[in-house]
C-alpha cells in the first residue's frame, strides 16, 4: 500500500475536501453549521467507522486505495492501479493481503497471505492524514469551512487542504512537488463492517513476503 508514499515519507498523506455542503430542502432547511477544523477532526478520528477513497499521484504512477475502518481495529479494502487490484485488510494485530489480481475477478476465491500487522490506526490514511492539522499553525479558514495551511521538512514544503462538513472532516487534499494526495471521507457512523470476503481462503504468509 505504500509504493507511491516513498517520494513524500515525510507526510504521511491525509484528506479534504467536499462531501457536499448541504442545501436547503424544501426551501427551508439549512446546511449543518460547519464545527472548527480541530473538533471536526476528534469527531471524525473518533467515530465508529468511516468509508475512505485515497488517491495518491507521483511520478512513478497513481494508485487509489478504496477502504473502510471499523474502530477501534479494523480496516479492509483495495488497493488499484490501473486493471489491477490487492485487497488488504487489518484484523486487530494480524494483516491480510491477497495477491494482486484484475480489477473486474471475483472475491469468492481470494488466497489472503496473513502476517502480523501494525494496528489499524498505524495505517488508515485518514488517522495518519488528520493528525497534521492538530499541529499546524496559521491556518486560514474560509467560511464554507475550508482550511489551508503550509508545513516544511528537508527542504520540501507541503500545502495541506482539509474541508470540513458538519461535524466531520469530508476531503483533504495535499500537494508537494510533484506529488499529491486527494482523500475523500464518506459514510461516517454507517459505513459496512469490516471483513473478509466471504469464501476467502487464508494462509500463512511465505517467509520472502508477499509479493503481488
Amino acid at each position: 500500500m505504500n509504493d507511491l508514499r516513498g517520494t513524500i515519507s515525510w507526510l504521511l498523506l491525509v484528506l479534504l475536501g467536499v462531501v457536499g455542503a448541504g442545501g436547503a430542502v424544501l426551501g427551508i432547511t439549512e446546511a449543518p453549521k460547519n464545527v472548527p477544523l480541530h473538533e471536526a477532526v476528534d469527531n471524525t478520528l473518533n467515530a465508529p467507522n468511516y468509508s475512505e477513497v485515497v488517491t495518491e499521484s507521483t511520478a512513478q504512477g497513481t494508485q487509489t486505495d478504496y477502504l473502510t475502518y471499523q474502530a477501534p481495529d479494523k480496516l479492509g479494502g483495495y488497493v488499484e492501479n490501473g486493471s489491477k487490484r490487492t485487497y488488504v485488510y487489518v484484523i486487530g494485530s494480524v494483516e491480510y493481503q491477497s495477491l494482486t489480481v484484475s480489477a473486474n475477478a471475483s472475491t469468492k476465491h481470494l488466497v489472503f497471505y496473513r502476517q502480523t500487522s501494525q494496528g489499524a490506526t498505524t495505517i488508515d490514511p485518514v488517522h495518519n492524514y488528520l493528525r497534521y492539522a492538530k499541529t499546524a499553525t496559521h491556518v486560514t479558514t474560509t467560511a464554507g469551512g475550508t482550511s489551508t495551511f503550509t508545513l516544511s521538512q528537508d527542504g520540501e514544503t507541503g500545502t495541506f487542504v482539509y474541508m470540513v462538513s458538519g461535524k466531520y472532516v469530508s476531503e483533504f487534499n495535499l500537494s508537494v512537488k510533484a506529488a499529491s494526495v486527494h482523500l475523500v471521507i464518506s459514510q461516517v457512523g454507517t459505513s459496512p463492517p469490516v471483513a473478509l470476503p466471504a469464501g476467502a481462503k487464508v494462509v500463512k504468509a511465505p517467509a520472502t513476503g508477499v509479493s503481488g
